[in-house]
């Protein structure tokens, strides 16, 4: 699959039908985490991980897998012992049209490429997905719970809040992390490399238990140990591009949740409602900056390897050139000679590199370059 291109690139032995039923067993399992991880008496999920495979799931493979996302929110509603009413098809219309819209927004507006490796494209995906897209979603489950008599129209709009707040972190965390696994990597990964991940890997680990489950940080507030994993974020995110910051990212914000939902670490508040705007702002502030620091890197290593190959096609230009061609620093000494030059002095390039200029001229014509070494500011 071309990324971005909104095909799939799975083997032809996966049928449509296929995909979409794993893709109604993934919604399933997502929202059986999510309900676990609840809080508030399980009424918010600060985390909705069926927002973030859905979205993942249309970006990946195209429109015509919203049947998988409809029919996932009304199974896992019918299991989970709610009506076939309003909320639930509230629910269903809600996260098949949150994703549709989002993928819709990042096509059309962006050019969106899946790889994630342009900061226009994290930029885009950012504002049109997380953050814009979502509302849909979140509308259409609001209106499903006030007419099916759970929510009053006067309070919609906290309600709303209620359901963009975990619909936008899944797109954060959830949906970057399926998507760049998912998509062909430009990364090859070497014996070293691996050592370097998982070097990496166990101190993100640790510098995450040590921030959210260490004895010596129950019941102090305002510390900074909750940002003890950063340095390893970054060390995934540029070392190993989206995957490694979209794998780090998930990794700290499970362990974060786990430890709230637990009551340890430094985001356990008063009120549960204090908790889940810390602990948000945190997971939220971690995946953005990873993955722009992931995007930025991309950008400079094609940078660097667009102007490596430019410099290459140039020199490959002048070696070729009859005429004698040379470069030399201010006080004259050479730092490149083309083959022509080589072969007028009768020297190779390794004797003429470093020497003086000077003294590949004739003697009557040393003056004229000296008067340009003479004029130059001191």
């Amino acid at each position: 699959m071309k990324p971005g291109s909104g095909k799939s690139n799975s083997s032809p032995s996966l049928t449509t039908l296929t995909r979409v039923v794993i893709l109604i067993a993934l919604y399933f399992l997502g929202g059986l985490l999510g309900k676990q991880a609840s809080f508030l008496s399980g009424s918010i999920a600060l985390v909705w991980p069926p927002a973030g495979i859905a979205l993942a799931a249309i970006l990946l493979f195209g429109y015509r897998f919203w049947p998988g996302v409809a029919l996932g929110a009304v199974l896992f509603s019918f299991m989970n012992g709610m009506p076939l009413g309003f909320f639930t098809l509230g629910t269903a219309l809600g996260n098949t049209m949150g994703a549709i819209v989002c993928t819709f927004l990042l096509r059309r507006i962006i050019g969106f490429d899946n790889a994630l490796e342009r900061t226009r494209d994290v930029a885009g995906y950012i504002g049109l997905a997380c953050f814009l897209g979502t509302s849909v979603n979140a509308a259409f489950n609001a209106v499903g719970l006030v007419y099916a008599g759970t929510a009053s129209w006067s309070a919609l709009f906290p309600t709303v809040l209620e359901w963009w707040v975990p619909n936008a972190l899944a797109g954060l965390v959830v949906a970057p992390f399926l998507i760049t696994w998912a998509t062909p990597s430009a990364l090859r990964w070497h014996p070293r490399l691996m050592v370097e991940a998982a070097v990496c890997g166990t101190g993100l680990v640790a510098g995450t238990l040590i921030s959210f489950h260490s004895w010596f940080v129950y019941g102090i507030q305002n510390y900074p140990l909750a940002y003890l994993p950063f340095p390893f974020l970054v060390w995934g995110a540029l070392r190993f591009g989206q995957r490694g910051a979209a794998t780090g990212t998930l990794l700290v914000s499970a362990l974060a949740i786990h430890s709230l939902l637990s009551g340890r670490g430094p985001f356990v508040a008063t009120g549960e409602r204090e908790s889940l705007m810390l602990i948000g702002s945190y997971v939220g502030i971690l995946a953005i900056t990873n993955m722009l620091l992931a995007a930025a890197a991309a950008e400079r290593r094609r940078a660097e390897q667009a102007m490596a190959e430019s410099e290459k096609r140039l020199r490959a230009v002048v070696e070729d050139q009859t005429d004698l061609i040379c470069r030399f620093k201010p006080d004259g000494t050479l730092s490149f000679v083309n083959r022509a030059y080589c072969q007028f002095h009768g020297k190779s390039n390794e004797e003429l590199l470093g020497t003086s200029f000077l003294q590949t001229l004739p003697v009557e014509d040393i003056a004229i370059p000296l008067s340009w070494f003479e004029a130059l500011p001191p």
